[in-house]
């Protein structure tokens, strides 16, 4: 279908040229583009292959005010969504377009539609007709047209986020300039970034350079002097400069990536996190052993019957190729080959945002690049140990924190800006809204958020019913306050409604982003640092997890249920709600009822076209006492089709214990029997 869509544009657009591009690799559209008929003055373009900042289109024409004229068709046709990130950075090179038709071969289901989210102003006033198709294979068309033209870039981001939710993920707080081969998998999904000449200068807009900083790539050349006094620029090498011979020394062993500047880990090229994460991810344990190793001239993933991927050679990992396979127990990594060092860390460090399992034997030195705690983790368990489904899920979210961490996009523009010393925006602070009616469990409560780390927080305390000069209250604020973390005291009549009591504590909170907490519940460390991470990968409104965890103090069992995760779902815990502060206001804030706030607050973000997310639950455990709960469901409903149980109060490991409760001489023990 994608084929005959084009050569049916090709025959309806007149008199017009032609610009047909394609990006990324495997798919048979993307081969059949080089059968077309085209006329001589019609181009055909491997955009993946097209230096940033070199023309792409030579013979085009240009206007009168210098811009270049529009063609009657544009085709940019992606093997895959993480592809189309691509071709967003690289379309700053093409014309402007009369038809902009866009295909991509294969999109996973729990990724959505392609239908477009339109600019916020007047860009598409001019916008005549709107064409949205399903292809064959699971892949999508969408077709624009616009009779004076459109700028190819911006329409291609705005395709790309409109199946993916309204927001579009923490920036870095930088603007980028590009030049060189590969530039582009730097800043995937940038429509703002700058094609720049090798020695400069920026381009102004006005009188404002375009960009704040130039990443230069090189394969082996030397690059000229950088000319542009106002605007610094560092030098990287792409993903094939680097050969196994330069990293042999005359002893025979292999020496540690020599890159520019001090950290070998911002040699490699950024993951497009908003595509490459556990988004899908399967926590079946009787699928097949992969290997990620060499076949030929190629890195692939394979199994004893079959290569599953084929990697390309700038390492870089797709969407498609995580879907293909999430059914794989565990990934074995073979450091024997690859296409070059960086690719080989590319692929590794990718494979690991993805949640993929991966185990591997000594990591080489020449793979510094992957960062330590990535590099330890790799080697932390065995390929037997991935037969537990819990041990395997658990191995999957610390290699996960550790490649998003030290390898995402937003990550390595705020090192590069560190590394020249350009200041950048503070990270979100995430406002802890926490409501209680009960004073003896502050101390408990306070100490499950003041152990919260890898993120900026404020905590919003509402004393519902009850004064913070009760001694046992007060000393836990106190203590909260010592260990350097604000904190805000809300005092609420008793008589006043839940919901209206949330809404004063919002209300009183500084953060962008707010996080409910409940007062009962066990928290892991790494709770809002994982939804944070969940936050910036998917795009969504409202993040939270499932409920797999719950400790039944009557009965004294935990019990376990695997329930699904990483994928857009309404149905999460509501002490575990995260959402942008806009997004409370936007819904108009919680309903004034005493109960059944956080499933309303769910329903009126999905009414206004909101996108929900669950991520996992494996650093969360619900405490279901005997009455007092909000949500009303007999203990029956916890013991029906659980996955294991234990006997006492016994967390996963990434729960890393209990923390003591503030306020208190000795640490709180009173539910932790059984705990191992």
């Amino acid at each position: 279908m994608i084929t005959t869509a084009i050569s049916q544009a090709l025959r309806t657009r007149g008199d017009e040229r032609a610009v047909l591009c394609r990006i990324g690799a495997g798919g048979t559209a993307l081969d059949e583009l080089d059968s077309l008929r085209l006329r001589s003055d019609d181009l055909l373009l491997d955009l993946g292959a097209h230096p940033v900042g070199g023309p792409a289109d030579p013979g085009g024409a240009v206007d009168e005010d210098g811009s270049r004229s529009a063609v009657g068709l544009v085709a940019v046709v992606a093997a895959s969504l993480t592809d189309l990130r691509r071709a967003v950075t690289l379309a700053a090179h093409l014309p402007r377009a009369v038809h902009l038709l866009v295909a991509v071969e294969h999109i996973p289901g729990h990724h959505g539609v392609l239908v477009p989210s339109p600019p916020g102003i007047e860009e598409w006033n001019d916008l005549h007709e709107l064409r949205v198709r399903k292809a064959e294979k699971g892949g999508w068309l969408c077709e624009l047209f616009f009779p004076s033209g459109t700028e190819v870039a911006p329409a291609l981001a705005a395709i790309f986020h409109g199946g993916r939710g309204r927001r579009r993920g923490p920036g870095s707080g930088l603007q980028a300039g590009l030049h060189g081969p590969q530039a582009h998998l730097w800043r995937p999904g940038d429509p703002s970034a700058t094609p720049v000449g090798a020695a400069g200068p920026v381009p102004l807009i006005r009188v404002t350079p375009a960009a704040d900083l130039v990443l230069r790539t090189q394969d082996g050349a030397a690059l000229p002097l950088w000319e542009d006094v106002a605007v610094p620029a560092l030098d990287r090498s792409t993903t094939g400069a680097g050969s196994w011979e330069s990293l042999v020394d005359a002893g025979g062993t292999s020496a540690a990536l020599r890159v520019r500047g001090p950290d070998p880990v911002t040699a490699i090229a950024p993951i497009d996190e908003r595509l490459v994460n556990p988004m899908g991810f399967n926590k079946k344990t009787k699928g097949p052993v992969g290997d990620l190793t060499v076949d030929g001239e190629h890195a692939v993933i394979r199994t004893a019957d079959a290569v599953l991927v084929t990697v390309p050679a700038d390492g870089g990992i797709t969407d498609v190729d995580l879907a293909g396979i999430r059914e794989l127990r565990v990934v074995r990594v073979d450091w024997s080959g690859h296409a070059g060092p960086a690719a080989a860390v590319r692929a590794v460090a990718s494979l690991a945002a993805g949640g993929v399992p991966l185990v591997s034997g000594p990591v080489p030195a020449w793979a510094a690049g992957l960062g330590q705690p990535l590099t330890d983790l790799l080697t932390s368990v065995e390929e037997d140990d991935m037969i537990d489904a819990l041990a395997r899920e658990e191995h999957s979210i610390r290699l996960r924190r550790a490649a998003l961490r030290t390898h995402g996009q937003r990550t390595r523009w705020r090192a590069l800006a560190a590394e020249v010393g350009i200041p950048v925006v503070p990270d979100p602070l995430v406002s802890v809204v926490l409501c209680t009616r009960r004073p003896d469990l502050v101390g408990f409560a306070l100490a499950q958020v003041a152990r919260q780390r890898h993120v900026r927080f404020e905590l919003v305390l509402a004393l519902h019913g009850f004064s913070a000069d009760l001694p046992a209250v007060r000393a836990a604020v106190d203590g909260f306050a010592a260990l350097g973390h604000p904190v805000t005291v809300h005092e609420a009549d008793g008589d006043r409604i839940f919901g209206a009591v949330m809404n004063e504590a919002v209300d009183r909170a500084s953060g962008t982003v707010i996080a409910k907490w409940d007062d009962d519940d066990w928290y892991g460390p790494e709770h809002l640092a994982d939804l944070m991470l969940a936050r910036a990968y998917s795009g969504a409104d409202v993040v939270g997890i499932s409920q797999n965890y719950t400790y039944l103090q009557e009965l004294d069992l935990t019990v376990w249920r695997s329930y699904r995760s990483e994928f857009p779902n309404a149905q999460v815990v509501g002490s575990t709600i995260l959402t942008d502060r806009v997004v409370l206001e936007d819904v108009g804030g919680f309903r004034p009822l005493p109960r059944a706030i956080d499933s309303q607050f769910l329903l009126s973000v999905r009414q206004g076209g909101g996108r929900i997310y669950r991520t996992h639950g494996l650093g969360y455990l619900l405490r279901r006492a005997g009455a007092g709960h909000t949500w009303e469901v007999d203990l029956g409903y916890f013991l029906r089709n659980h996955t294991k149980q234990w006997s006492g109060w016994r967390p996963n490991s990434l729960m890393e214990g209990e923390a003591g409760a503030l306020g208190r001489a000795a640490p709180h023990t009173e539910h932790s029997e059984g705990h191992s």
